[in-house]
């Protein structure tokens, strides 16, 4: 993706609070889902599982073995409609002009 690219789109997000739209929707769907709360759940299955090993994981070894977990929790349909929004979001910064089409990028 090209600086001058990258640029106008962060400029779009930045005007229309298209960034922040995305966030609060992504949150507040993973909130509903239940997913925030199977995260802590696998969280602490990670530690209760490390007690054997008399030491508790650094917070990085916990990102390390939880993320690819919490990933594959993220459900379906907020997948899907974080992808619309994001298509919504391109095709608005394709109306304003500033590209010709995706195909620029």
């Amino acid at each position: 993706m090209s600086q001058n690219y990258e640029s106008r789109v962060n400029m779009h997000l930045d005007v229309n609070n298209g960034l922040e739209r995305v966030t609060e929707l992504v949150h507040t769907r993973l909130v509903e889902s239940g997913w925030r709360e199977q995260v802590q759940l696998a969280c602490r299955k990670a530690v209760a599982d490390s007690n054997g090993s008399n030491s508790v994981p650094t917070i990085d070894e916990l990102i390390t073995i939880v993320t690819p977990k919490a990933r594959a929790l993220v459900p379906d349909a907020v997948k899907r409609e974080l992808l619309h929004e994001i298509e919504l979001i391109m095709t608005n910064i394709e109306k304003s002009g500033y590209i010709k089409s995706f195909d620029d990028m």
